[in-house]
């Protein structure tokens, strides 16, 4: 399978075409992370991995420094729309709020 097409995925962010699980958007709260971080991360973040062979979509982690600190987001693209897997910080000291694993409880589309 391909990688991801960095340049769409920046572009759905950019035109709003995202999804966030109602699960990681309460992490998101509790992480004191901001819709507008997590779009800076995407739009403007290195690209630190890629994981092609995962389903349904192809995923990939981008990190950006977002308030001196390192913001980590894992997402999937499916061509059209950005849909946003997990969103934290990384590294010792660096979580803002609790919170492990991701679930599927359902989505906030923008």
């Amino acid at each position: 399978m391909d990688g991801i097409d960095l340049e769409a995925l920046r572009a759905a962010i950019r035109q709003d075409r995202y999804v966030i699980t109602t699960h990681v958007k309460q992490r998101m709260v509790l992480r004191r992370v901001t819709d507008e971080e997590m779009k800076q991360v995407v739009t403007t973040g290195d690209l630190i991995e890629e994981y092609p062979d995962a389903t349904p979509f192809v995923k990939s982690l981008l990190m950006a420094e977002v308030g001196g600190e390192p913001l980590y987001v894992a997402c999937a693209f499916d061509g059209r729309y950005r849909h946003c897997p997990l969103v934290r910080p990384k590294g010792p000291g660096k979580i803002r709020g609790p919170g492990k694993g991701s679930r599927n409880y359902g989505y906030a589309q923008h």
